[in-house]
């Protein structure tokens, strides 16, 4: 072989083998680089999504609680049960001036009960005349101006007198949702409601009390995300707070738009809905919600948020997990730890949080519940006879759990 031949080879070999060094270096680069990404966006799904908020770092490890620790006394409230009192079940609970007021949705009725739980009036107005609806989602009391509204998913606020008097009707039918599902009193001036809209439409709209009108409104995301929530509002010192059952965040509601509050955060095992393939199209909502559902019931998706609270002592939210058992959460604000159960020592559930406030929270038992309860060291003889009063087809009883003092 010539050496014009071998260095024209050579350089051909050379020429090759460069062209597959680059080929390997990029590779390894590609690789390096793909595994940097996999590694950071790992990280990034522990990371919070609240910027400038309140992280609470709390642990879904279940524990049993035993009542003695968390509260110094329980009072039992019998509601009163009457041909014009009798309860289907309580959607909805406040309390205002002595007046325990109980909403039942499935039956449109807003129940009114002295502090003994004696019955006293109701607001039941199903029809199509004036002050009167088909439906009723919500209701919202509205001290400032002694009256009591009533929300309808068909796009009306029916305001009454607390004593039931029909005074006033919100015509919403111009607003750009589906139908509104929930509704609070922001402040003397507006009302704030929530709707189950489409996809790139706003889900908050801010009301004016004087004239019905939109004042603002803002919020968007996927469809399924916001009709898979439903009690998404809940007031402490006089805010509005707003949180998503699929979502960790909790905000402040205000005029101009969402605040983060604060954040849940339970480590590796913190939800992040983003990571499932869920979303497909707004007309596939059954099918995404069957594949939510699915994943909740297995527990791929870990937890989803049912009510979220706060008094001066705690943060509190009930967890539904596996679409089965609602767990309460406690977060104490002195301490900074928290404790999730279910159960009691004495083997009460803790089913739902009707009320939470700085001096107890309040639950309901029905008729089933009542056996273990009996057994409570903080019952004292005169609820214990309440009771043992509790016959089968009688109301739910509300239960006053009052927090220690030195808690």
């Amino acid at each position: 072989m010539s050496r014009k031949s071998f260095l024209l080879t050579r350089s051909t070999m050379v020429t090759s083998l460069k062209r597959e060094l680059f080929k390997n270096n990029t590779c390894f680069f590609l690789v390096l680089v793909f595994a940097f990404s996999l590694f950071t966006a790992c990280k990034k799904e522990t990371q919070t999504k609240c910027k400038d908020c309140l992280i609470l770092h709390a642990s879904l490890d279940e524990e049993v609680i035993n009542l003695v620790n968390l509260f110094d006394k329980i009072e039992l409230i019998p509601l009163e049960t009457n041909d014009n009192s009798l309860i289907q079940s309580i959607r909805k609970y406040d309390y205002l001036n002595g007046i325990h007021y109980i909403f039942d949705e499935g039956q449109a009725i807003l129940f009114f009960f002295d502090e003994e739980g004696k019955y006293l009036n109701r607001i039941a107005k199903k029809g199509e005349g004036p002050g009167e609806y088909v439906l009723a989602y919500d209701f919202a009391l509205n001290p400032k101006k002694e009256l009591i509204h009533i929300l309808s998913p068909y796009k009306y606020i029916y305001s009454y007198d607390f004593e039931g008097k029909h005074v006033r009707t919100y015509d919403l039918t111009s607003f750009d949702c589906s139908s509104i599902q929930k509704m609070n009193i922001l402040d003397e001036d507006y009302f704030v409601v929530w709707n189950s809209s489409k996809d790139n439409h706003d889900w908050i709209y801010i009301i004016s009390q004087e004239n019905g009108q939109i004042e603002n409104s803002f919020l968007q995301n996927h469809y399924l995300y916001n009709t898979w929530s439903s009690t998404v509002f809940y007031t402490y010192n006089n805010d509005i707070f707003f949180s998503l059952h699929l979502f960790n965040t909790v905000y402040k509601v205000t005029k101009e738009g969402l605040v983060e509050a604060y954040e849940w955060n339970f480590g590796e095992n913190t939800l992040d809905i983003t990571r499932y393939d869920l979303i497909t199209s707004m007309y596939n909502i059954n099918k995404d919600s069957e594949a939510v559902e699915r994943k909740l019931e297995s527990g791929e998706i870990p937890y989803e948020f049912w009510r979220n609270f706060q008094n001066k002592h705690y943060y509190c939210a009930s967890l539904r997990i596996n679409r089965k058992y609602t767990k309460t959460l406690l977060y104490n604000k002195k301490t900074d730890k928290s404790i999730l159960f279910h159960l009691t020592f004495e083997g009460i559930q803790f089913r739902r949080i009707l009320y939470f406030g700085d001096e107890y929270m309040i639950t309901d038992i029905n008729y089933d519940e009542r056996e273990k309860l009996l057994d409570c060291p903080l019952l004292d003889e005169t609820n214990k006879l309440k009771l043992l009063s509790f016959k089968y087809d009688d109301n739910p009883y509300l239960v006053k759990y009052y927090f220690k003092a030195n808690e």
